[in-house]
């Protein structure tokens, strides 16, 4: 077994921002979804983006789950996981 192990650590991350659709309401969206900080909405018409300036920082302090690995960046040999922290 080597010394080196990769380490895989998932966390949460959660953005809330408040968009105003004037004149539109919810019940005018076809579509919809949420790229890089901005939501895209289709309405019957068109596709409009609104900006959701979100304070984004992760918090790396506890990772909803941590998969550990033998190896440097290989994820053949699993070894460990935890979940829940």
């Amino acid at each position: 077994m080597t010394s080196v192990v990769t380490i895989v650590a998932d966390y949460m991350c959660t953005n809330t921002a408040s968009v105003d659709l004037s004149p539109k309401t919810w019940d005018d969206v076809v579509d919809w979804y949420v790229k890089w900080d901005t939501l895209y909405v289709k309405f019957e018409d068109d596709w409009k983006e609104f900006q959701l300036d979100s304070e984004s920082e992760v918090d790396i302090k506890r990772p909803t789950r941590v998969d550990v690995y033998e190896g440097q960046y290989e994820y053949d040999n699993f070894l460990a996981d935890q979940e829940g922290f």
